[in-house]
């Protein structure tokens, strides 16, 4: 299913996560969960918040500088969020097997009924999980994030690093790709997955609080473009629906390409 909430202004207007300073990950147990990024490979892993919450922050956290997934992509046109890399992260990735990494975005809200923000790999799928299938994923998603969050730092946006074997490692079997196996597509994406136009997509699976029934699979889109998730070459992750602005250097590249091109051009006239 596509979902616009360029076209459903309603679905911004959210419930607060909680009250109070906020350095953890939001779990979402309370609500409107905070989403949160993950690489890993057979040794270790990297977690950070993103200090961005499914929908409208509480006047506390919104001080603290957490702001609204959804509601950012409902105000603005031409989503183009992302995360410069910290320290931890270039650290970590120094020692890490790249050929074998895998990442995913996540957030999670299970109160009532449950809403689990995912990256998929395409073509999402028609065939969606059970509502109590959904609800057992988020219940692991709550699981890891309480093995995470004592391992945070004391500020907004922390990150952290785990051994492989461990209950904060992402790569864990009950987290991981595909969530325990509670999902039916790969939610993870690799270092090839580095653009928007190869970039992984994002949706929302909306699950009753009771019942078996089929839950449903929203693809997240800006207007009439697909929101997509990218880890670029500099380590920066992205969620938008627009290309990356080239930096001035690849700018200056691509002119003298041009120029060069049409030096050719005339000397091939020319001649």
């Amino acid at each position: 299913m596509k979902f616009s909430l360029k076209t459903l202004a309603a679905a911004v207007v959210m419930a607060a996560a909680a009250t109070g300073a906020q350095a953890d990950i939001v779990t979402g147990t309370a609500g409107n969960g905070e989403l949160f990024f993950n690489i890993w490979d057979a040794n270790g892993s990297y977690t950070r918040g993103l200090s961005t919450l499914i929908g409208t922050p509480s006047a506390t956290l919104a001080t603290a500088g957490y702001t609204s997934f959804e509601g950012t992509l409902a105000a603005t046109g031409n989503l183009d969020m992302m995360w410069t890399s910290d320290s931890l992260l270039n650290t970590w990735l120094a020692s890490a097997d790249v050929a074998t990494l895998k990442w995913n975005v996540v957030a999670n809200d299970t109160q009532a009924a449950n809403r689990l923000l995912t990256t998929y790999t395409a073509p999402e799928m028609s065939v969606t999980q059970q509502n109590d299938v959904i609800r057992s994923a988020g219940a692991n998603v709550t699981t890891f994030l309480n093995a995470v969050n004592p391992l945070m730092e004391n500020t907004v946006g922390a990150s952290m690093t785990a051994t492989a074997g461990t209950a904060a490692y992402a790569g864990i079997s009950t987290f991981g790709e595909k969530i325990f196996n509670k999902l039916n597509f790969s939610n993870t994406g690799t270092l090839a997955n580095n653009s928007f136009a190869a970039g992984l997509g994002f949706m929302r699976i909306d699950a009753l609080s009771l019942g078996t029934a089929k839950s449903v699979y929203n693809e997240y889109l800006d207007g009439s473009t697909a929101v997509n998730v990218w880890l670029d070459s500099a380590n920066t992750l992205h969620i938008g629906a627009v290309a990356a602005v080239p930096e001035p250097s690849e700018y200056a590249m691509l002119l003298a390409g041009l120029g060069m091109i049409g030096f050719m051009a005339r000397r091939n006239k020319r001649a």
